[in-house]
């Protein structure tokens, strides 16, 4: 059974104000096109400083949808599944989903499928609806979650979000992180990035060695900003916990 709409039984760990408030108390970093933005999954009290700057980068720029893409763990033969619904529902107030998009998306490719009825509440969607309600006055959304970070099923993702994004006036958020102990690793990773050695990047990611939750998906993002001609840029580049995530960045336009 299908669900017309989703309801998010999370409340986030700040109020609307206190998020404005922080969100507006950044500056804007001058990156112009931002097209895909790189955060974990949760806001939480440690990571609310990366979610409400790079939330800031995207306040000035209007979206028609927004797809948020994350990994999930349930057992089916198709890898790619698309929350059902015609509306999600938080505690700032309801949004569309995008359902023209959604089947796009699954009429691409046989990974794609829409979700059954289920408790999706564990999933970092509706931390995300809830930060695009309060930077974005009218939003569509779509949430994609990736059981497998297999070689095949990360091309298959990057070839449709290069595919079909480009003509949508999209915002694309990748849920993905890097603990903060990992530093020399994520030193490593911005050479390599910068250098588009993608035979080490591709060793990186999937031998394990950068330490990525949610690395199959960094590379899908990585890989579709470099065809749309995007620079990722990060928002820290040093830790200063060794929990604290190194891989929050925005993808935009290049410095002319």
């Amino acid at each position: 059974m299908i669900q017309d709409d989703l309801h998010s039984k999370r409340t986030l760990p700040f109020s609307r104000e206190e998020l404005l408030d922080r969100i507006n108390a950044h500056a804007y970093g001058g990156q112009d096109g931002i097209r895909m933005i790189f955060l974990p999954p949760r806001l939480t009290e440690r990571n609310v400083d990366e979610f409400t700057y790079i939330y800031r980068q995207i306040q000035d720029t209007s979206y028609e949808v927004a797809v948020i893409v994350e990994q999930d763990q349930f057992e089916s033969h198709r890898k790619l599944p698309v929350l059902p619904g015609n509306t999600v529902k938080t505690e700032y107030g309801t949004v569309r989903m995008e359902e023209r998009l959604r089947d796009d998306f699954c009429d691409e490719e046989d990974d794609f499928f829409i979700r059954d009825k289920a408790d999706f509440s564990h999933l970092g969607f509706f931390d995300h609806v809830s930060m695009l309600q309060l930077v974005q006055k009218d939003i569509a959304v779509l949430g994609l979650q990736m059981l497998d970070e297999s070689p095949p099923l990360v091309q298959e993702l990057t070839f449709v979000l290069k595919e079909i994004l480009p003509f949508k006036n999209a915002l694309t958020i990748f849920c993905c992180e890097l603990p903060g102990r990992y530093q020399e690793v994520f030193q490593t990773l911005q050479h390599v990035i910068s250098e588009k050695s993608d035979t080490r990047l591709l060793n990186l990611i999937y031998s394990g060695e950068s330490q990525i939750r949610g690395g199959g998906l960094f590379l899908a993002g990585l890989m579709t900003a470099r065809a749309r001609e995007r620079e990722i840029r990060f928002f820290r580049e040093h830790a200063t916990d060794p929990d604290q995530n190194l891989l929050a960045a925005q993808a935009g336009f290049p410095d002319r």
